[in-house]
């Protein structure tokens, strides 16, 4: 008799407590990992009058992490590199740009799409090298941008980002630099 009464009563608090699994959110990442190919664009900071009108840095990279806090809110962390040889009488002239940066990540989902806008902070490395003598400074950096991640398979996408990214003026005189960075990597959660 008591399994006859306990039996009906189990059912309805399974039926009443049970979601369908479509309902159900998906489950959010631990973590986020992506690395990819940059392209910077920097005009007016020429090192040398032979780099003047040489804006572009054709050849970079971009590694970062993201820590979701919420379905719409994550920690980011960046590092970024950005390469340009130009050749000057016979002395060839190696400038590069490294940047450390973290904060704040917002996104939504559209769709398939997930969109994002992010504001980073840190700090941006300029060097130098031309006829045996190197110059370098850091200074502090903020990069606002703004990209849209394409799933590729459950758990890899492919991210497509804009960044605008202001160094702030150094000691030693050299103006505040405004940069154009475009970003095409794959990103794995």
């Amino acid at each position: 008799m008591r399994s006859v009464v306990c039996a009906p009563i189990a059912c309805a608090l399974i039926a009443i407590t049970a979601r369908p699994m479509s309902a159900q959110s998906p489950p959010r990442p631990a973590i986020e990992i992506y690395g990819g190919y940059s392209f910077l664009e920097d005009p007016g900071n020429s090192v040398l009058a032979v780099t003047a009108g040489a804006d572009r840095f054709p050849a970079g990279w971009i590694a970062g992490v993201a820590r979701p806090l919420s379905s719409w809110l994550a920690i980011a962390a960046e590092a970024s590199g950005h390469y340009k040889e130009r050749q000057s009488l016979d002395e060839t002239v190696r400038l590069s740009f490294h940047a450390v940066m973290a904060g704040p990540r917002a996104s939504a989902r559209v769709g398939r799409l997930t969109e994002f806008a992010q504001v980073l902070a840190g700090a941006a490395h300029g060097h130098a090298s031309a006829f045996g003598i190197e110059v370098g400074d850091t200074a502090f950096s903020l990069q606002p941008g703004a990209g849209v991640d394409v799933p590729l398979a459950s758990r890899w996408a492919a991210r497509l980002e804009v960044d605008y990214r202001w160094i702030r003026s150094s000691r030693d005189g050299r103006e505040p630099a405004n940069q154009l960075r475009a970003s095409a990597a794959l990103v794995f959660r």
